[in-house]
């Protein structure tokens, strides 16, 4: 490492994006990338410009609508660079790619868009005053929403019942009233358990099944399709009243001026309108996205049984309703079979269904990032809807489905575009007036980086949709985020794979993190509380708008702000290329007058018009936020479906249970079904659980020119095998005869900040039992470090004591990284070593490791071989490892789902109230499944001091299994003394 000034690496940094964008714009860029063995699509997607293989991210932007959005505006200002890299004009260049947030935070609830066609259904976490049951399902609430805790408590104190659903005895099993513990990755199987027994004893909401959700639509047996209106009575698709259609050419007005859906015409054509059955008139009515709720013509429509239809040509066409389909399908997850497939207690099934159904439109489903981080999570979102459209609880302040995992709206602010998306070739340098919008940067999903910049191909089928095709990633530069890079998902094979083939890493920090270890180059910026630029954020659980403002402490070291990094870039940029647009594109950062880019966003959102920004600030001062205009307090996403009987972002503007898309049918997922998972499950990976269904007609492996028994993990993302549970119990996951049985997962623990840990000293010995500030074991990398948490019964049966080294392995095919049987060398970084922590919460088959904690690199290794007091601390970097080898991210891979891929899926876009298809980042994309691992336990070492003996606190006796006789009284409260009224 070399010290340098922020206008030196700002220099390094320009000359970079501009000889990487040279290197690979052309004729001689798509030689020079087939020379390096990327795909052809790969390739292809650049379009022979340059500037699409440089990489932005900026973390959670949300967080700082201004320092982090920034980095995108710096991907579109590429534009610039590519005019003078081909000599093309505005109207043939492009800029950089910005890669995702939400989805590869594997925060997005991919299911949401399924069907509703909304990025995600929320509401402020103090909603749950308003409903009379609260079912925490997959969600530590406790641990992970600290401030927001007091709302659970509060509200069961006034007497909402609260039901925590968890793959272990949680924090917040604590506060409830019920709590079921199930086997992870079984969310779809348990809604649907709960589905059935509503549907069994009829106590569905039949008002809000006809008015709300696509139950009653017909589907035709032949080829799985709706039945359209065209189909039965010829002609256009109806006029619409709730949807704007755009002619070809005509272009959408801002986001905030948006009053209403939109879809092209084309879209319109391709979509049509759809068909019900009356059962009174015995005949085919129609139905368009505009008759919904109070609008809705669906009157005594048939949900069970099938029907024909005769078509405009005179054929019938045998025909059965979206509901009947799915009851079938429920009718497999009897109360019994849910038990033994997922654990919970089929009295429990019963009587929580009921409970549900018992009081329509008053149940509150809080859903954490826990079930998002399986593979097949969008089946787990679809099901969860369908138990709560079936008693009435979507879109209602008191009954709703909400899923709580990152701080991802950056919508909130749909003026954004305002500042990330400035016409780099008009720019506005007028503070009074608005900018000229031109996006020039293209999204893309950070999972294809993840998978070596590599599509899902499995045999001779492509999955991945060409609306999601990635480019090669030569430049990577992100601001504030670790979990691109330094806690990245497959880490290992990230750092000793993927790097080498990137040219540049550029990281903005203001902590020196796992992410700085790997960087090429790393600017030191401003902490929260040295910004010298205001900025501002916003929340998906409260109502609050809250600024940033200048600070007067000074700062601490030689920092500069994140955005000064951004303007500094390009002033050089300028230099090297003549083009002063450059400058110009950042001059109120220069000129300290950020706040104009950020009264723009303000005057063009729909929830901050009115606000000006020097008001917001002064109070900021004073501490004193604001409130965003939302429509309701607290603000619920959905409210003004239900309320104003507006459409849903989808085809039919309903709910929607059925995917007619071509992926899905292919995929067996047309129906909301419960798919094994890929790899954290006891058997046969990704099935399909079903009995035999008409409905259901996947293409099988063979289809793909695949080997029915190839269970290779690539393979397995796209293999369609369809079992009943009676037959899969009966399967076993591929690697259980060589020792490979327990489920690995990695949630977060309350002592950190997203993807990095506290590392001051006096926190970090928070991180569970192994803290000690004296380091009496020489051993230990840290004042702390990472641990597993294993039942204690299946540690005993391995021979583990509580507080042993144990190693940790996960599929040899290709963890911790491809290519590890021949690279020693990186293999005594890459391979997990840690503790073992007695844990009787958590089910046997099923360990847990916090995922903050900073995992080990080559130089954390060289500390603790070549330091005198052994820490596994670089030192060339001061940085510290919490592990003597490996990471929580050893067993972990990058995986793709196909359904998460396509390019015909109807969803609203990020910002306004377009519906269109295919690709949207952080809406329909890839979000791989970091708690899918399989693993295998080894005893390496004594826990005690210097590789001796027991762990002293297993031998003092308090520790679960052995206990002391005193230990042994204390937990039984016979410590006391006195009368026991006392």
């Amino acid at each position: 490492w070399v010290r340098v000034s922020h206008d030196e690496a700002a220099k390094i940094v320009a000359a970079s994006l501009k000889n990487i964008a040279e290197t690979y714009s052309g004729e001689e860029g798509k030689r020079r990338l087939r020379a390096q063995h990327y795909d052809e699509e790969v390739i292809q997607a650049m379009r022979g410009v340059g500037t699409q293989a440089l990489k932005f991210r900026g973390g959670m932007p949300l967080l700082g609508i201004s320092r982090v959005l920034g980095l995108y505006r710096m991907a579109n200002s590429m534009a610039l660079l590519d005019a003078h890299i081909r000599k093309v004009g505005p109207d043939a260049v492009l800029g950089g790619r910005g890669f995702d947030n939400y989805s590869w935070h594997t925060d997005l609830p991919p299911g949401h868009p399924m069907v509703t066609g909304q990025q995600s259904i929320e509401f402020d976490l103090s909603a749950v005053e308003h409903c009379k049951t609260l079912v925490v399902w997959g969600m530590n609430w406790i641990a992970t929403k600290m401030p927001d805790a007091h709302w659970l408590t509060e509200a069961r104190l006034k007497g909402t019942r609260v039901v925590v659903i968890a793959c272990e005895y949680s924090a917040t099993a604590s506060k409830g009233d019920d709590v079921i513990v199930v086997r992870p990755g079984t969310t779809s199987a348990l809604a649907l358990g709960l589905a059935h027994v509503v549907l069994r004893e009829k106590l569905y909401d039949a008002d809000y099944v006809r008015q709300w959700t696509d139950l009653p639509i017909l589907v035709r047996m032949d080829d799985l399709k709706y039945l359209r209106a065209r189909d039965v009575f010829g002609g256009k698709p109806a006029e619409l009243k709730n949807t704007r259609v755009l002619k070809p050419g005509e272009n959408e007005p801002p986001p905030a001026a948006q009053d209403r859906m939109l879809i092209s015409e084309q879209l319109r054509e391709e979509w049509g309108d759809y068909v019900w059955w009356d059962r009174g008139s015995r005949s085919a009515r129609l139905l368009t996205r505009d008759m919904v709720g109070k609008n809705s013509r669906i009157g005594d429509a048939l949900l069970e049984g099938t029907v024909e239809v005769t078509t405009a040509d005179g054929k019938k066409v045998r025909c059965r309703p979206v509901f009947d389909l799915v009851k079938e399908y429920a009718s497999h997850f009897d109360p019994k079979t849910v038990e033994e497939l997922t654990w919970a207690p089929a009295r429990a099934v019963e009587s929580l269904a009921r409970h549900i159904a018992r009081a329509p439109g008053t149940t509150l489903f809080t859903v954490g990032m826990g079930p998002n981080q399986f593979f097949n999570n969008a089946n787990k979102d679809r099901d969860v809807f369908l138990l709560a459209a079936l008693t009435g609880n979507v879109g209602k302040i008191g009954g709703n489905v909400g899923s709580f995992s990152g701080n991802h709206r950056a919508s909130l602010f749909n003026g954004a575009q305002q500042y990330m998306d400035e016409n780099p070739f008009d720019i506005e340098l007028d503070p009074a007036k608005p900018a000229r919008r031109r996006q020039y940067w293209r999204p893309e999903s950070a999972h294809y980086y993840n998978h070596e910049d590599h599509p899902l191909r499995v045999g001779k089928k492509m999955f991945t949709g060409s609306t999601h095709m990635p480019t090669p990633t030569k430049s990577l530069w992100f601001a504030n985020a670790n979990s691109i890079l330094g806690n990245v998902k497959w880490h290992y094979n990230t750092v000793i794979n993927v790097l080498p083939r990137i040219e540049m890493i550029a990281v903005q920090e203001w902590w020196w993190s796992t992410s700085c270890e790997w960087a090429d180059v790393v600017f030191g910026v401003d902490s929260w509380a040295e910004l010298k630029h205001p900025d501002m954020t916003a929340s998906v659980t409260n109502p609050f708008l809250q600024v940033f403002p200048r600070t007067p402490l000074k700062r601490i070291f030689n920092t500069i702000g994140d955005i000064e990094v951004l303007a500094l870039v390009g002033s050089k940029l300028a230099e090297l290329t003549g083009d002063r647009r450059f400058l110009d594109y950042w001059r109120f950062v220069r000129e300290n007058r950020t706040d104009v880019y950020l009264q723009r966003v303000l005057d063009n959102s729909t929830n901050t018009r009115g606000y000006k920004f020097s008001d917001l600030e002064a109070k900021a001062v004073q501490g004193v936020p604001a409130v965003m205009n939302s429509r309701t307090t607290p603000k619920s996403i959905g409210y003004e479906q239900i309320a104003d009987s507006w459409p849903w972002y989808t085809k039919t503007g309903r709910l929607e249970f059925y995917r007619e898309e071509d992926e899905f049918i292919e995929a067996g997922e047309n129906l909301p079904v419960h798919r094994e998972p890929v790899d954290s499950t006891f058997y046969e990976p990704n099935v399909i659980v079903a009995p035999k269904h008409e409905a259901i007609r996947p293409a099988g492996p063979e289809a793909y020119g695949v080997a029915p028994a190839d269970l290779s993990c690539e393979t397995r993302c796209g293999r369609n095998v369809v079992m009943p549970w009676t037959q899969l119990r009966r399967t076993a996951h591929p690697l259980a005869d060589q020792g490979y049985r327990f489920i690995f997962h990695t949630p977060k623990f309350r002592h950190g900040a997203h993807t990095t840990p506290i590392d001051t000293d006096m926190i970090a010995v928070l991180f569970g039992p192994f803290g000690d500030i004296y380091r009496h074991d020489k051993r230990t990398p840290f004042v702390t470090e990472g641990y597993v948490d294993i039942n204690p019964s299946d540690a005993k049966e391995l021979g583990i004591h509580d507080g042993d080294y144990v190693w940790i392995d996960s599929d040899p095919e290709d963890r911790p990284f491809r290519g590890w049987q021949n690279n020693k060398r990186d293999m005594e970084f890459a391979r997990l070593l840690c503790r073992a922590r007695y844990y009787p919460g958590t089910p046997r088959g099923v360990t847990r490791m916090w995922f903050n904690m900073y995992g080990a690199t080559p130089g954390s290794m060289e500390g603790q071989k070549n330091r005198t007091d052994g820490l596994a601390k670089n030192p060339r970097t001061g940085y510290q490892a919490m592990f003597r080898s490996g990471s929580h991210q050893s067993p972990t891979r990058g995986w793709l789902n196909p359904t998460l891929m396509t390019d015909s899926l109807a969803r609203k876009g990020l910002y306004g109230q377009v519906v269109g298809k295919g690709f949207a980042p952080d809406v329909h994309c890839p979000t791989g499944a970091p708690r899918e691992a399989i693993v295998k336990i080894t005893r390496a070492e004594p826990g005690g001091i210097g590789g001796s003996g027991l762990w002293r606190p297993a031998a003092l006796g308090i520790r679960p299994r052995y206990e002391s006789g005193s230990m042994d009284r204390y937990l039984k409260g016979r410590f006391l003394s006195g009368p026991s009224k006392e």
